[in-house]
């Protein structure tokens, strides 16, 4: 009886945004052995676990019911939104909980950050005295004041965005909106200006590889992924036992108990962290937007602490359980059927597959020809092992596929000949054109440069990283301390950190581990590049040997309404974790995208949006109701129309050709 009144009550529903920081590979005119982009994505760090800025989608949510009614946008459900507390009372905030960095800040329009004094643990939950540590948040205030809609608590993705994620709506709502909302966003536990923080040498996987195992590991050498496990079971341990993360704290007994920082800092003490922030500020209840990682903030948000929330947008959404085996493997199946539907778009009408060729087949044919010519490039390409190493690119078969799939789908003239004589198992043939495109001169097409990326961001747009606004963890080195943006932009440790404490069920037996590894790239080889299981690597090894995970409950409740959002081929998010992710949460409402990309405006980067999806978000945010049926598919632009071969390869996201529909991005 429970459940059909559940299934027939009316719903509400909403999202969020995400702003997409892109990496652009620039070519120069040197005469050098050089080889494409797309190698680049062996080892690199996932994009969506990078703590810059991301492209940001945005969904909505509306009433629905009475046969799912067309709603106006203009017909704004007043009762919905709460005005936030008047500015005097930010200001008059009790500055043993919470200090602003400069309270004169504190105004229509500007943004500033302040100190959350925070318990170490959420205290309800033992009859203890934690130690408190410093979280630090910021706040775009409205325009409006007080904020007619409330306060909007925005997360976009990672683990490793910070605080300067609130200026995403400064890029992706239109002004009259944005500034109805007072807008937060955090650097969580460990990260950016908060304090403790895991930015330590002995955290770092990334600066542990002394030897080089973890770019030289290939998913079919035993020996290398064996070594590449112990570099990452050193890391655990050196990690768990840095004596920064053992924090003290005198008990009512006047006895001191000592607590491991790495027991609170994952993803629920986030949410308790902006539970803090909002009853501090007026107990109103918090409209939540989430992104990537950030639906897993704001998914838990709303599963431990349900009553609190109004709208919800949970957009590119990641697994709403804990167990990292089924976590990688719908990751690495997710990356697979990526690749292989861009190549099945060739028999679609694709453009840039050269001809009428059953690429299936010649790929196919290209993998068993690699196979054959595989000893003889490691020996071709063992004097520039130092360079490869600098750029954490593996030599090795997985980096010959990608180079000849990214000629295959951008060389057109070659794709006959070469489809010919891999079919032929032309040995000799290959080998020579192969080499034949490593004879280069500047005005070669068909290999590129590897090239430095420069990053474009809004860090030249808005104030970020200085004392009293938001962190950006990339602009500058030094700040907020010294070598910061070395383990930001080189290493994992915001992702790694996060993922060990959220997640469980990871291995402790090496054999496992490698094995594990092994056979899941047998089912899922990535057209010989190792791309798919290459990627889900470091979430996976995460948590290899972590001593004592936390993991979160299972995201969900069934009477929190919101919009749940997902891209049919994200290549960050797997579209099933956002089916998952609305299961759980059963008054949301589904909103599909059948894009590439990962976040409903990641065109964002090309001056385009994915509108037809994007302005169902806006709709939301503005009126507080979801006015469209649940299960809502967007069109998108065609793959072949989106995406390049190694954008695909790199695990990147492809901006549409197309030209920009919103002004108001375009202008930005």
């Amino acid at each position: 009886l429970q459940h059909h009144k559940i299934k027939q009550t009316i719903l509400d529903t909403s999202k969020i945004i995400q702003l997409q920081a892109s990496k652009d590979h620039n070519g120069s005119d040197m005469k050098y052995t050089i080889f494409p982009p797309a190698l680049l994505f062996l080892c690199h760090t996932s994009h969506a676990a990078r703590p810059t800025l991301r492209g940001a989608g945005i969904n909505l949510a509306t009433d629905r019911g009475e046969a799912h009614k067309e709603i106006s946008p203009a017909a704004a459900n007043h009762d919905v939104f709460e005005p936030a507390l008047h500015l005097d009372e930010w200001k008059a905030v009790d500055s043993e909980q919470f200090e602003w960095v400069n309270v004169a800040e504190v105004s229509p329009g500007e943004t500033t950050c302040g100190f959350l004094k925070s318990p170490l643990g959420w205290e309800a939950d033992a009859n203890v005295i934690f130690p408190a540590v410093n979280v630090y948040f910021c706040v775009t205030f409205a325009v409006q004041q007080p904020a007619p809609k409330g306060n909007l608590a925005i997360h976009c993705g990672g683990p490793g965005s910070l605080s300067s994620c609130l200026y995403n709506a400064e890029i992706m709502l239109p002004d009259e909106l944005r500034g109805s909302y007072n807008i937060v966003a955090v650097d969580q536990r460990g990260m950016g200006r908060s304090e403790p923080t895991f930015m330590v040498e002995d955290c770092a996987v990334q600066l542990q590889d002394e030897d080089g195992a973890l770019s030289a590991m290939s998913l079919i050498n035993e020996d290398s992924v064996r070594a590449a496990s112990k570099v990452y079971k050193q890391r655990a341990l050196r990690c768990w036992n840095h004596p920064g993360f053992r924090l003290e704290a005198e008990q009512a007994d006047g006895s001191s108990r000592t607590f491991h920082f790495l027991e609170y800092s994952g993803t629920r003490q986030l949410a308790e962290d902006l539970e803090r922030f909002r009853v501090l500020f007026g107990s109103q209840k918090l409209n939540i937007y989430g992104i990537s990682y950030g639906t897993v903030v704001m998914g838990t948000y709303a599963t431990v602490f349900p009553n609190n929330v109004n709208l919800m947008i949970l957009d590119a959404n990641v697994d709403p359980g804990s167990d990292i085996v089924s976590r990688t493997v719908d990751d690495a199946r997710a990356k697979q059927q990526r690749l292989d539907y861009f190549i099945a778009s060739c028999e679609f009408g694709n453009g840039q597959c050269g001809g009428d060729r059953d690429m299936r087949t010649c790929v196919n044919n290209v993998n068993e020809m690699v196979d054959a010519v595989s000893e003889q490039f490691d020996s071709f390409l063992t004097p520039f092992a130092s360079l490869f190493e600098l750029f954490g690119i593996r030599i090795g078969k997985s980096m010959i596929m990608a180079i000849v799939l990214e000629l295959l789908f951008s060389v057109y003239e070659e794709v006959e000949f070469v489809c010919d004589i891999a079919a032929d198992g032309a040995v000799e043939s290959f080998w020579t054109w192969l080499m034949d495109k490593f004879t280069i001169e500047n005005s070669n097409p068909m290999v590129s440069l590897i090239a430095a990326t420069n990053t474009t961001n809004i860090t030249d747009l808005y104030p970020m990283d200085s004392e009293s606004k938001p962190t950006s963890g990339f602009a500058t080195p030094d700040f907020p301390f010294k070598d910061y943006t070395i383990f930001a932009e080189v290493t994992s440790v915001c992702q790694d950190m996060i993922t060990a404490q959220d997640m469980s069920l990871g291995a402790y037996d090496e054999d496992r581990y490698v094995k594990f590894l092994m056979e899941l790239h047998q089912q899922y080889p990535g057209a010989g590049t190792q791309m798919p299981v290459g990627h889900s690597i470091q979430w996976y090894s995460s948590t290899y040997y972590w001593p004592n995970s936390t993991p979160l409950a299972p995201m969900g409740n069934p009477f929190v309404k919101g919009i749940i959002a997902g891209q049919l081929h994200d290549p960050w998010t797997p579209y099933q974790w956002t089916q998952d992710m609305r299961n759980n949460f059963k008054s949301a409402t589904l909103l599909t995208s059948r894009s590439v990309n990962h976040g409903i405006n990641a065109a964002i980067g090309s001056l385009s949006s994915d509108s037809a999806c994007y302005d169902n978000i806006l709709r939301y945010l503005e009126t507080g109701v979801v006015d469209f049926t649940d299960g809502k598919a967007c069109e998108s632009a065609e793959i072949g129309d989106s995406c390049t071969i190694s954008e695909i390869l790199s695990n990147g996201q492809c901006p549409p050709h197309v030209e920009p529909q919103n002004n108001l991005i375009a202008n930005k």
